[in-house]
C-alpha cells in the first residue's frame, strides 16, 4: 500500500467513496497531503476516534514528502512558469492583488520585464516557448468564470508535460482561485513593493482599484 492510501482510505470512511479528484492529485503525495491538512482545517475534523491519529500521520508523512518533492525540483515546473500561471489566472479573475504579486514575483525569479508586458501576447510572442503557452492557455481558460477549459488544453498540455507535471500546473491555478477569492472579496490592501513595481511596469494594463 502506498503512503497517500492513507488519506484516499478516510476519504472514503467519511464520504463512502474516494473521490477521483484525490486520485489525480495522489501524483503528487506532498500536494495531496498539503491539500488534505488545509481542507481538513477549513471544512473541519471528523467526528471519528480515529481521525486525530491520521490527521497526525499525514501531518507526518506530508514533511516526508515535501523533502522528497523538495529533492526533486529539478524534475519540477519551474517556479517562474507557475508564477506567470498564477499571473494569467489572476488576470482572467479579475483580482488585481494577485496580479501585482504574481508579476513582482515572477521578476524576482527571472521573468524580464519585457516578457512580462507581452504576456497577453503568449499565443503569438516570441519570447514564449510553445510549453510555455500550453501552460498559459489552460491558464487563462481556467481563471475565467464559467471555466473555458476544453480537451484541446489538455492535449495540449500533455504533449510537453508529464501527469505530475500537470498536477502541478493545476494546483496553481487552483490555489490562484482561492488567493484570488480572497484577496478580492476582503479587498486585501497591497503592501509597498508589489504596487510600486506593478504601478511602474504593468500601468498599461493594471490598475489598483480596491487594493490601493
Amino acid at each position: 500500500m502506498k503512503d497517500y492510501e492513507l488519506i484516499l482510505k478516510e476519504a472514503k470512511r467519511s464520504m463512502g467513496f474516494v473521490p477521483n479528484s484525490l486520485r489525480v492529485m495522489a501524483q503528487k503525495p506532498n500536494i495531496l497531503g498539503s491539500f488534505s491538512i488545509l481542507f481538513a482545517n477549513i471544512k473541519g475534523f471528523s467526528n471519528s476516534a480515529t481521525s486525530p491519529w491520521i490527521g497526525l500521520k499525514v501531518a507526518i508523512k506530508n514533511l516526508i514528502w515535501t523533502a522528497k518533492a523538495r529533492k526533486n525540483s529539478r524534475q519540477e515546473v519551474p517556479t517562474y512558469l507557475k508564477d506567470l500561471i498564477g499571473h494569467v489566472t489572476s488576470n482572467a479573475a479579475g483580482c488585481r492583488y494577485c496580479q501585482a504579486h504574481t508579476a513582482h514575483t515572477a521578476h524576482e525569479n527571472g521573468v524580464s520585464i519585457e516578457k512580462l508586458q507581452a504576456v497577453w501576447d503568449f499565443k503569438s510572442s516570441s519570447l514564449f516557448s510553445d510549453s510555455e503557452r500550453a501552460a498559459l492557455d489552460i491558464a487563462l481558460a481556467a481563471g475565467q468564470t464559467p471555466n473555458q477549459v476544453t480537451k484541446d488544453h489538455h492535449k495540449v498540455l500533455a504533449e510537453y508535460f508529464s501527469p505530475p507535471q500537470i498536477v502541478e500546473i493545476m494546483s496553481v491555478i487552483a490555489v490562484f482561485g482561492f488567493l484570488n477569492r480572497w484577496n478580492d472579496t476582503m479587498a486585501t490592501e497591497l503592501e509597498e513593493e508589489p504596487f510600486q513595481f506593478a504601478q511602474e511596469h504593468l500601468s498599461g494594463t493594471w490598475e489598483p482599484g480596491k487594493h490601493k
